[in-house]
């Protein structure tokens, strides 16, 4: 099966997924309002933290990496959030949280030699320094 396909189906049966769940569901994929689009924008190892039905396993969970990791997927949501159709004031805020959560997270994991997601977080950074100068933000970095 090629790539686009496993992608597509694995897109479609996780909205189906997140569209059938439980009311009540809680947690992360409540308390952020996360939509089945977001979810499916988000990397695998993402997953089983914002409580998908079904994401089980490995594959699905941030490993090696301490417990200060949990701040990383909020922090890709944010960045998702802010490349979508938002006021300008809502996507500076939104990287500006985006900036903060992956900063906690690099200074978490840096003690952590095997942690599993280290250069999908330094992807992340570049990302974020990249759409933070693409859209002008001169707001309040990170420390």
């Amino acid at each position: 099966m090629s790539t686009i396909i496993k992608s597509t189906f694995a897109a479609a049966v996780l909205a189906s997924a997140a569209l059938s769940s439980p009311p009540g569901f809680g947690g992360q994929r409540e308390n952020n309002n996360i939509s089945s689009v977001e979810i499916a924008q988000l990397p695998r190892f993402c997953w089983a933290q914002m409580e998908i039905p079904g994401a089980d396993g490995p594959d699905f969970h941030i490993l090696n990496c301490g417990p200060g990791a949990n701040h990383y997927c909020t922090g890709l949501l944010y960045m998702i959030r802010a490349k979508g159709h938002v006021p300008k004031s809502t996507r500076f805020d939104l990287l500006g949280h985006a900036d903060t959560d992956i900063k906690y997270t690099e200074k978490a994991i840096k003690d952590w030699p095997s942690c599993s997601i280290r250069d999908h977080v330094a992807e992340s950074r570049v990302e974020v320094d990249k759409l933070m100068a693409m859209f002008g933000y001169n707001g309040r970095r990170a420390k």
